[in-house]
This record gives C-alpha cells, sequence and structure tokens, in this order.
C-alpha cells in the first residue's frame, strides 16, 4: 500500500504542476486523487489502483 500512496502522491503533484493544463483538467486530477486516497484510507488497493489508473 505504501507504493500505491507514494506514486499516487508524486503522480498527483506532478499532474497539478504541469505547464498548459486548463483548471477544468487540474479539477479532474484533484477529484481522482483524492478518490485514490479515500480508497487507501479504506484500505482497498484494487480501488485505488484503478483510480491511479484513471489518471
Amino acid at each position: 500500500m505504501d507504493s500505491v500512496s507514494l506514486h499516487l502522491r508524486v503522480t498527483g503533484r506532478r499532474l497539478r504542476t504541469a505547464p498548459g493544463l486548463d483548471a477544468a483538467t487540474r479539477e479532474d486530477i484533484v477529484y481522482v486523487t483524492a478518490r485514490a486516497g479515500m480508497a487507501l484510507d479504506l484500505a482497498h488497493l484494487a480501488a485505488a489502483r484503478r483510480e491511479l489508473e484513471r489518471l
């Protein structure tokens, strides 16, 4: 689970700070990242991985 959590933080941060993204895309990134974080909080590793794939 730690590797998924780390991947989530790094990927989310890289995508949120990527140049050229519009506000709607940034909001989508925040939303999907939050969903993956909630899945990890509930110890649902498969759901967290699915959300990461959406990113």
